[in-house]
C-alpha cells in the first residue's frame, strides 16, 4: 500500500453528513463565505506503520488567481521521514483548483514520487461541455471521458462535504471521480467516541468506514476506519488501515491558520 493513498483519503470522514443540503449556488455569485472551513488552514498528521513512524502528511487549502478568476486551492502532501527515506524516499503531493462558488473541480493533478517510482498526471473539468480530459506526463497518454453534473474528485468533493453535519449511525452512496472514471463510493457511520490527541487531549470524535472498489485510496484487503470531530471544523482525527502485513496509524498533530477555537488557540 502507498503512502499516496492513505494521504488522498485522509479528509474521507468529512463525508458521513445529510446528503439532503446537496443545492449548487448560481455560478455568477461570489465565493460563499461559509465553506465549512477556513480558507487558509493547514492540517498535519503523523503517519505510523505498526509502532514505526515514517511519515507526515499536511493537508492545506489557499486562494489562487487565474485568467482574472480566483480559485480555491487544496493540496495534500506526503513525505517519508529521514528513517523511511533512506530506503523508500516518498513525496507525493495531490492538488484539486477548484470553483468555490459551484464547489466543481477546474483541474486535479497529482505529482507521487515514491522510490523509483513516479506518477505525475492530470484532469482538467469542463462543465460546459459535461467533459473531462485525464492526461498522463510520465506515459505521455490522454483520455476523454464524461461528467455528471456534481462530479468531483475526491480531494475535492471530501472539502465539499464538510459544511454538512455529520451524521452517527447511518449509511450513504456517492460517486467521486478516479482517474478517468466516476465509482460509488459508501460510508458507514457508527457511535462517537473519544480519541486521545497529544496535542488536542480527548475529542469527541464519529467513527466511520469508507469502502470504495477503485484503486489509488484503499488496500485491496483489509478494512480502515477513520474518526472526524464532532464540532464545526469537522477534522480528521484519527485513522486506521488494517492490513495483512502491519496496521497504518494516522493521527492529527496540529492544526493552523485562521479561527479562535480550540485548534488554533
Amino acid at each position: 500500500m502507498r503512502l499516496a493513498r492513505i494521504a488522498v483519503c485522509l479528509g474521507l470522514v468529512l463525508m458521513a453528513f445529510d446528503a439532503k443540503a446537496q443545492g449548487e449556488p448560481l455560478a455568477d455569485t461570489p465565493p460563499p463565505t461559509d465553506l465549512g472551513f477556513l480558507v487558509g488552514e493547514t492540517l498535519t498528521y503523523g503517519l505510523k506503520w505498526g509502532f514505526i513512524s515514517v511519515g507526515q502528511c499536511m493537508v492545506s487549502t489557499g486562494w489562487i488567481e487565474e485568467g482574472g478568476r480566483k480559485l480555491l486551492r487544496i493540496e495534500a502532501r506526503t513525505r517519508s521521514n529521514k528513517a523511511l527515506s533512506s530506503i523508500y524516499p516518498v513525496d507525493d503531493v495531490v492538488e484539486s483548483v477548484v470553483d468555490a462558488v459551484t464547489f466543481r473541480p477546474v483541474r486535479f493533478t497529482r505529482n507521487l514520487k515514491e522510490g523509483r517510482k513516479r506518477y505525475h498526471d492530470e484532469t482538467t473539468f469542463d462543465f460546459g461541455t459535461m467533459t473531462a480530459d485525464w492526461r498522463s506526463f510520465i506515459k505521455d497518454r490522454r483520455r476523454g471521458f464524461s461528467l455528471e453534473h456534481d462530479s468531483r474528485d475526491l480531494l475535492t468533493f471530501m472539502y465539499y462535504m464538510r459544511r454538512f453535519p455529520v451524521a452517527e449511525k447511518a449509511k450513504s452512496q456517492y460517486r467521486v471521480m478516479a482517474d478517468d472514471k466516476l465509482y460509488d463510493l459508501t460510508v458507514e457511520s457508527f457511535s462517537s467516541e473519544f480519541v486521545e490527541l497529544e496535542t488536542y487531549g480527548k475529542v469527541e470524535s464519529i467513527k466511520m468506514e469508507p469502502t470504495a472498489a477503485f484503486e489509488g485510496l484503499f488496500v485491496r484487503k483489509g478494512r480502515m476506519f477513520l474518526w472526524v470531530s464532532t464540532d464545526e471544523r469537522r477534522v480528521l482525527t484519527k485513522a486506521e488501515v488494517e492490513t495483512p502485513f502491519a496496521n497504518v496509524h494516522i493521527q492529527l498533530e496540529g492544526v493552523s491558520g485562521p479561527g479562535c477555537d480550540r485548534w488554533v488557540r
